[in-house]
């Protein structure tokens, strides 16, 4: 008999991840890190929508002369994102994104493809809200994950509710210990390959929009597999 969490974490590890969709193309590596720097206080589906609005009238965040403040703050506009937490330092945050790259020839990919993972996380640490002050960078961690370079798995808002929901997270806790809680549960849903569970988690209960979820695309909730535990821990 299939274990209901070993299928959904498959089903679910086959959804594409929204941040390097929209990422892709032309300097994705650029925008993949920019998206990873953004990711904070809004959900996967509005970082997606936002990274795409702002691709519609900049080719690459790295380009001269630099995005106008006043075209990013359309893009917020657009994406109703006024009351995000980074509203006021967006522009900010993709103007260091832009420095940064230009600081490596334009060209992350072939950046990163010839640095160790430990030199890109702590490199990631100059731009602006990539966690400088953190001890563990989660957002640097994040983008080391999407392309391939990470040991440690990023904790996701998806894996964090469902820690939640089995009643073993602690939002006082230190971060390392939150990391290692997150890594521990990928290990125990997907023993084989800890790193689909960890791509899968990330759409656990991952808002779409009001009414809907990332997860509901793999099944409704009267056929999901993990329906029963979802709701009991709701």
């Amino acid at each position: 008999m299939t274990n209901p969490v070993s299928e959904w974490v498959l089903k679910a590890s086959n959804l594409k991840d929204p941040l390097v969709e929209a990422a892709s193309g032309d300097a994705s590596t650029n925008w993949l890190l920019l998206a990873s720097a953004l990711q904070q206080g809004i959900n996967l589906c509005q970082l997606q929508k936002f990274i795409t609005e702002l691709r519609k009238n900049i080719k690459d965040v790295a380009e001269l002369p630099a995005p106008a403040e006043s075209l990013i703050r359309d893009a917020v506009i657009k994406c109703k994102l006024g009351n995000w937490s980074l509203a006021s330092v967006v522009a900010g945050i993709v103007w260091s994104v832009g420095r940064f790259a230009r600081a490596r020839e334009n060209r992350l990919d072939l950046w990163a493809e010839k640095t160790s993972p430990a030199d890109i996380w702590r490199s990631c640490g100059d731009i602006f809200y990539m966690g400088k002050t953190s001890a563990l960078r989660p957002k640097a961690l994040g983008f080391l994950y999407r392309i391939g370079k990470g040991s440690t798995l990023p904790v996701s808002a998806g894996a964090r509710r469902w820690l939640i929901r089995a009643e073993i997270y602690d939002a006082e806790e230190d971060g390392r210990e939150k990391l290692r809680k997150a890594n521990s549960l990928y290990k125990e849903l997907y023993p084989k390959k800890p790193a689909l569970a960890c791509h899968a988690l990330q759409f656990f209960a991952e808002p779409l929009d009001e009414n809907n979820y990332f997860c509901q695309r793999i099944f409704p909730c009267s056929l999901c597999p993990v329906s029963n535990y979802c709701r009991s821990h709701s």
